[in-house]
């Protein structure tokens, strides 16, 4: 959590800067007849993602070559925090992690893609409600961020031990059964073995998928923490924490992955992206053996993770940043391409028309998964973002565990939660409340 803390401060700084010179327009990168390299930085996959589509791409614009920044997420983010700060040369094309975009939004160090020529408003109506207006400012007049993936949200199960437990193994049954808190701690005490098997990594993240990029704030920055059913769910989480039927692991963890290759954690309320670490790194030998079904307890369609694509101001090369940005994430081509290739969920909608959309997916023993992904998506809403949200995330797994841990009633985990989530955010609201304040938007 610290190293993620110091990241939202430093991007915070970048909130703040005016970076008052545009991008100089000449070509620094020119080559030959006109030929125009751009740079396009990001952490891993991107590369794969975007050279599985670049074909089309120079079908279109044979004069602009690509080359790629890479490195891992964490020094990217802190790269290009920096370079945005200082002004300095950077890329470009820069990927921003969906949860970190409300860190730029008001950025004037990003270009405003709401300006000629990028007119970025013309897809608004093509892009996922819930992902399109978190890159704004606060004042509505500038975008600094294009949509590129979503994470529809779902609940994956391992069909051959709710079969072994004599628990219903289609999706449409298992969904059934989870409609309630009582039928997820049956599936839970069903495939328990203590010590030996657990539900789930932590029961924790079913409370998470309450709130995961969905309104910690209202627009007048008030905390909100009420959401339908959710003490039913932190009483069902007190249940499986006290009863040893989750692992008490971070979902993200070694011990995590290892269960759910051996069989011995057997379901994870997770996003479309769990699907393909599945396939290549999680359990690439377990074909037949998952399934997904649609989360628990009627909680809403909800997005986990997404990214998004940004040009710096120090860019030379903008008009071509933006005709890479709109090829690769406002085409269908292209969207399905990476989709593929690498599993990441377009967040533009068009591309679901597509009838690779309705294929059956063997890994998961036929279901049509991507279909699925699209029906989740299509029914979340639009949200607000701010720079808290990170930070407040973090809390609620750091928080309900130790609230677990010492055996809180659910009133008693909601007022501790809020409590520190207050505290975590109190620095950063202020930011964001100044910024509010210089845009003329809030009154004392």
């Amino acid at each position: 959590m610290k190293k993620r803390r110091i990241l939202v401060l430093g991007m915070a700084a970048v909130l703040l800067a005016g970076c008052g010179s545009k991008g100089d327009t000449s070509d620094s990168k020119e080559g030959e007849n006109g030929e125009v390299t751009i740079t396009v930085a990001g952490f891993p996959n991107a590369k794969e993602a975007f050279e599985s589509a670049i074909e089309g791409f120079h079908e279109k614009y044979p004069n602009i070559q690509v080359e790629y920044n890479i490195t891992d997420t964490t020094s990217h983010h802190q790269a290009l925090s920096t370079a945005l700060a200082s002004n300095a040369d950077f890329a470009d094309v820069a990927i921003v992690e969906g949860g970190y975009i409300a860190q730029y939004s008001n950025s004037k160090a990003l270009t405003n893609l709401l300006e000629e020529p990028y007119n970025a408003e013309q897809y608004k109506d093509d892009i996922v409600d819930s992902k399109w207006n978190q890159a704004y400012s606060v004042d509505g007049k500038r975008m600094v961020g294009l949509p590129w993936g979503v994470g529809p949200a779902a609940y994956f199960y391992r069909r051959d031990v709710f079969e072994e437990c004599n628990l219903p193994t289609e999706p449409e049954e298992v969904a059934e059964l989870i409609s309630t808190w009582e039928g997820v701690l049956e599936i839970a005490e069903a495939v328990s073995i203590p010590g030996e098997r657990w539900l789930v990594p932590d029961g924790v993240d079913f409370y998470r998928m309450m709130f995961t990029e969905r309104d910690y704030f209202n627009e007048d920055l008030t905390l909100r923490l009420d959401r339908e059913g959710d003490e039913e769910c932190l009483e069902a989480i007190k249940k499986i924490r006290e009863n040893g039927w989750d692992m008490n692991v971070s979902t993200y963890s070694s011990e995590a992955n290892a269960g759910f290759a051996s069989g011995t954690c057997v379901s994870v309320p997770l996003a479309s992206w769990f699907g393909a670490a599945l396939k290549t790194n999680v359990d690439p030998e377990g074909a037949g053996k998952w399934a997904v079904t649609n989360l628990p307890q009627g909680i809403k369609s909800t997005n986990v993770g997404g990214t998004y694509l940004v040009i710096p101001e120090q860019s030379k090369h903008k008009d071509e940043a933006w005709k890479f940005m709109e090829y690769m994430l406002c085409t269908a081509d292209a969207q399905n391409a990476i989709m593929e290739e690498v599993d990441i969920f377009p967040a533009y909608i068009p591309a679901y028309e597509d009838p690779l959309y309705d294929e059956e997916d063997p890994y998961f023993g036929g279901q049509k998964t991507r279909r699925l992904w699209a029906d989740e998506i299509g029914e979340s809403e639009p949200v607000y973002s701010t720079m808290m949200d990170v930070t407040a995330e973090e809390c609620i797994t750091s928080t309900i565990n130790g609230c677990l841990e010492r055996g809180d009633s659910p009133e008693q985990m909601k007022k501790q939660l809020a409590e520190d989530i207050e505290k975590a955010t109190a620095e950063m609201k202020e930011q964001w409340i100044q910024i509010y304040k210089d845009a003329g938007m809030w009154e004392e």
